[in-house]
């Protein structure tokens, strides 16, 4: 590729105008996958396009002709070069950083200009089949995509997402027959894979990676709008519910609000935790809109046990103090929002006193030093006689992973366990079967745990790398009061969902005389977040254990 480049630039300045050199005989190309190709006549080596009938071939190098400069840079232009099947090359010219390219069967191209630099700029550049530009627009956005008519007629690109600027999320379609940019619009039909022309009607279609087909006119109008919303809707899409509500401010026809409460059961029953909560939130705003106050805190309550964050804590504590008796308002005792989440959850909480210091710094009593809040905690229940770690998910992970394998290889002893059951590794002999891991769980015993610990903790000495609060003794404390059979009920959860349940563990893992327990510590200021309500409501509370919520306050 080198020499091929340097016969066609030399080592002089990078041009754009395009050059014409000779032809190199019948075109031999070898492809590879990811748009890749060997063209060995011209020791050519990278991404290729043809057109859809075979007669022409664009390659292109996001490095400099020398090969020594690519990817992102400051200088060292790309290049690009125009085939005819034959073997001809029609033309060659330079772009900053050539990308995504598309040949038409007349000849016409275009491709993408990543540009030089830090900043969030692209260019579409749009060229005849001698090399000469008729289209070069730029963008104060990142490219996402681009296609072309098979007619080179028409052409189209996405940017990406860039806070502030008018070129942001948008889709722009460019007639270059004229050479002129003719309509543009915003992305509200999610990202595009690949665009296919009907040329004869004046429209584009966006093909997403499901293979959903939205049509927009040349005017930039999407084609069959109602129809596009209504199988949104069915497929529980959220944003474009949400959309749709308000544009009939909050009170859509009735048929219309069927469909839309039908699609948010489909979201809650398909959807990550976050949107399950969104979805409920504006279920209840549909029936707080229409004064089904009932219907309306049960979709708030429920919004609030999935995600305590979703914005509908106000919206609930009005409806309920609405549907109290009248003379009651006043006499009803205050209820903490933390204790409010640990109804809802289905768990405990209680109020723990402790000494407030500088900052985030408490103490259980004068004589202590000044710690952390949850290190404080502990000290409260150690004096009720438990033992546990403050760790967060670090120790139930720690063990989780020293119970797996029967022994752990030395070179795992720092991959998270989250990584090892999603089998999310490099090499083959890494991906284990995850029956086999549960399997080991269910027949660990105390020294294959201990052995495995020393493993682990092999990087920093006495702690596994990443969890620095976890220590030997807490390790095998709680593998003698869990047992494997209920090590291995948490782990065949945890193994269902491992990086979603990775987070959200309590802050407190206690054990006292064959009991376990969990406790979340919340001082003053602080949230229960989504990640906490999950791992709870997914693990804890369904295998029977002890949760709760201490709420912390000043002594």
């Amino acid at each position: 590729m080198k020499g091929f480049l340097q016969r066609l630039f030399g080592n002089g300045p990078a041009p754009e105008k395009a050059a014409r050199p000779q032809g190199t005989g019948r075109l031999e190309i070898k492809p590879f996958s990811h748009g890749l190709v060997r063209i060995p006549a011209l020791d050519f080596f990278g991404p290729h396009a043809a057109s859809s009938d075979g007669r022409f071939h664009l390659i292109w190098q996001d490095r400099n002709p020398e090969g020594t400069v690519g990817g992102h840079r400051y200088e060292g232009h790309g290049s690009w070069t125009l085939l005819a099947d034959e073997g001809q090359v029609l033309a060659t010219g330079r772009l900053e950083r050539p990308q995504d390219g598309h040949v038409a069967e007349n000849g016409m191209f275009i491709l993408s200009d990543w540009m030089f630099g830090d900043g969030l700029n692209s260019r579409l550049v749009a060229f005849r089949v001698d090399g000469q530009k008729i289209v070069d627009r730029p963008f104060s956005a990142s490219m996402a995509s681009s296609g072309l008519s098979d007619d080179g007629r028409f052409a189209i690109c996405q940017t990406a997402n860039a806070p502030g600027s008018p070129d942001s999320c948008r889709y722009f379609l460019f007639d270059l027959d004229v050479g002129q940019e003719i309509a543009s619009w915003e992305q509200e039909a999610g990202w595009a894979a690949r665009y296919e022309f009907d040329t004869t009607n004046r429209c584009v279609y966006l093909i997403g990676n499901d293979d959903e087909r939205v049509g927009y006119d040349f005017k930039g109008e999407m084609v069959d709008r109602e129809g596009w919303q209504l199988r949104r809707i069915g497929a529980g899409d959220i944003e474009v519910m949400r959309s749709i509500v308000a544009s009939q401010g909050g009170n859509p026809a009735p048929e219309l609000r069927v469909a839309i409460l039908a699609g948010l059961d489909a979201a809650v029953a398909r959807g990550e935790a976050w949107q399950q909560a969104r979805a409920l939130r504006l279920r209840g705003e549909l029936h707080e809109q229409a004064e089904e106050i009932d219907d309306a805190i049960a979709a708030y309550d429920k919004a609030l046990s999935i995600d305590p964050q979703v914005g509908v804590s106000r919206k609930l504590a009005k409806l309920q103090r609405s549907k109290m008796p009248k003379g009651t308002k006043g006499a009803t005792a205050k209820v903490s929002r933390f204790e409010q989440q640990a109804q809802r959850l289905g768990i405990e909480h209680e109020v723990v006193q402790l000494e407030k210091g500088a900052g985030k710094e408490w103490r259980l009593r004068p004589t202590d030093a000044m710690n952390l809040v949850e290190l404080a905690a502990l000290d409260h229940y150690v004096a009720e006689g438990w033992t546990g770690a403050a760790a967060e998910g670090g120790l139930m992970l720690t063990l989780i992973k020293a119970a797996s394998f029967d022994p752990l290889p030395p070179r795992h002893s720092d991959t998270f366990v989250e990584a090892l059951y999603a089998q999310n590794v490099s090499f083959p002999e890494d991906r284990f079967d995850r029956d086999q891991l549960l399997g080991s769980i269910g027949r660990a015993t105390r020294k294959q745990v201990e052995r495995n610990w020393t493993i682990i903790a092999t990087t920093a000495g006495e702690t596994p790398a990443f969890y620095p609060g976890v220590r030997r003794d807490h390790v095998l404390g709680l593998y003698d009061c869990l047992g494997t059979t209920r090590l291995r009920e948490i782990a065949t959860l945890f193994a269902e969902a491992p990086y979603d349940l990775r987070a959200g563990w309590p802050d407190l893992t206690l054990w006292r005389g064959g009991e376990i327990r969990f406790v979340e510590v919340k001082a003053p200021g602080d949230s229960m977040h989504a990640s906490q309500a999950r791992l709870i409501s997914t693990i804890l509370v369904p295998l029977g254990f002890r949760v709760g919520i201490a709420e912390i306050r000043p002594a």
